[in-house]
């Protein structure tokens, strides 16, 4: 038996399974009601950390054509990584966004 038959028969099982979970993916995205999303993002003040995070989950949603999006619950503030650039503050959000 040619190894290069051999090597396709292998590889088809592989592409079926794919495209079956894409098949069976694509339907449930595309008739949610909406997802949530987290964001994070670094800033030289809270406001600006929180509103980079809230833009970093809204850019998230956009992929999956979800554009209207409301915060949940309460922005999360930590102090940042490296104060020397800017970073003085770190946020994290999380959205629900729906079509």
């Amino acid at each position: 038996m040619n190894p290069r038959s051999i090597y396709r028969i292998r590889r088809a099982p592989l592409a079926a399974a794919i495209l079956c979970f894409l098949a069976a993916w694509s339907p449930a995205v595309a008739q949610t009601d909406g997802l949530f999303f987290d964001g994070a993002s670094f800033g030289p003040t809270e406001e600006v950390a929180i509103q980079g995070a809230i833009w970093d989950a809204e850019t998230s949603a956009e992929a999956y054509q979800l554009y209207t999006c409301e915060l949940v619950g309460e922005p999360q503030i930590f102090p940042g990584p490296n104060p020397e650039w800017g970073r003085k503050f770190r946020a994290q959000v999380r959205v629900f966004c729906t079509p």
